[in-house]
């Protein structure tokens, strides 16, 4: 069997829009309740979210290339700088109230802020690692892991951390064989009724 050949990147700018498909495939469960009917509108406003994320939220993205040509099947990001969180607050708002009205966009931005992150100064937050369907269990996971650490190391983090659901046990155990562990746990209600999620959980791992 031929070996699986794919490249770790820096994301570009012209990534974008991949990455903000990646991410409402890979978050289906997560997006459908909270868009609804709108579904169509989703990957423009996560497109967004993506640039103010690199604009203004301190996150540096990664993605995989290959193995087509030009192709992107996985992405991560890694928030490593500092984050101008009114901002990056405003314009998520600003963009959720132009595509989906006042109050969908209320109703949306309630269930997004979810797991909710305190950015610390001396460590890395990983967020958003998907890879599409079609191309997992080829180790890209783990590649895209690798480099995130990698990033964090490079930038002088202490340590890492990252929210992943109760119930995705594939995340969890690919975590847990890197060495994270269970540092807190929120649980909320909301999510746990509208997106069957109960419990986030905040592994962190020193580096």
């Amino acid at each position: 069997m031929a070996e699986n050949v794919f490249v770790v990147r820096a994301a570009e700018s012209r990534d974008n829009a991949a990455i903000a498909g990646l991410v409402v495939e890979g978050f289906l469960d997560k997006f459908r309740p909270v868009f609804g009917k709108r579904m169509d509108r989703s990957v423009k406003i996560m497109e967004k979210w993506v640039r103010l994320e690199h604009d203004l939220g301190g996150v540096s993205s990664l993605v995989i290339e290959g193995p087509g040509p030009g192709e992107i099947p996985a992405s991560v990001g890694v928030r490593i700088g500092r984050s101008e969180d009114d901002a990056l607050a405003r314009g998520l708002w600003k963009t959720l109230r132009r595509h989906l009205g006042f109050v969908r966009a209320g109703w949306a931005a309630t269930l997004l802020s979810y797991p909710r992150y305190i950015a610390n100064s001396s460590e890395a937050y990983i967020e958003r690692l998907v890879v599409s369907h079609e191309h997992r269990k080829q180790g890209m996971g783990s590649a895209l892991l690798d480099a995130a650490e990698a990033l964090a190391r490079e930038s002088g983090k202490e340590t890492v951390g990252l929210h992943v659901s109760g119930g995705n046990v594939a995340a969890l155990v690919l975590y847990e064989s890197y060495g994270y562990e269970e540092s807190s746990r929120q649980r909320s209600l909301l999510t746990g009724y509208f997106l069957g999620i109960r419990d986030w959980l905040y592994l962190q791992k020193e580096l």
